[in-house]
């Protein structure tokens, strides 16, 4: 029997959405992991759309890939002259990141249904709001995440 040799191209997930945003379509993509805590939650879906990195004002939560298939949703919390840096909501570490790594912008969250548009007056006044208290917010969240698994235990028994 003559033996055959198999060559698959295969895209991670992550690769084919940051194809489509380099294309210049909009993409829904599931937020995965606590990085954007308490703003966005582990399984929210963001609405990305694709944004020339002149459009990005500070607070502005974006989608960028670091290396090759690896996309993240942090949020802008300053610049350093061309390039962004970058900060999850729960995390204390930020990142410097090139305008070319830059994918898009999240411009609404869905969850449990319903829609919060971060491109409106309001959502641009919470995104500014959320770089003010972005120091703070990884020290108060495992404090408030304790509080609201106990609240919860105590009303469900």
């Amino acid at each position: 029997m003559p033996s055959f040799t198999k060559v698959t191209t295969v895209y991670p997930a992550e690769e084919l959405a940051a194809q489509v945003l380099r294309r210049g379509q909009h993409l829904r993509i599931k937020a995965r992991g606590g990085s954007m805590l308490p703003f966005i939650w582990d399984g929210d879906v963001a609405l990305v759309t694709p944004t020339a990195p002149t459009s990005i004002a500070i607070g502005d939560v974006v989608c960028y890939e670091t290396t090759p298939g690896r996309l993240f949703l942090h949020r802008i919390i300053r610049r350093d002259g061309h390039r962004f840096v970058t900060k999850g909501d729960a995390l204390s570490s930020t990142e410097v990141i090139e305008p070319m790594q830059l994918l898009g912008k999240v411009v609404g969250i869905e969850r449990r249904g319903g829609i919060s548009r971060l491109d409106t007056r309001a959502g641009r006044w919470r995104n500014r709001a959320a770089v003010c208290v972005s120091h703070v917010v990884p020290r108060l969240l495992p404090l408030a995440l304790r509080l609201r698994r106990g609240l919860r235990a105590a009303l469900h028994g």
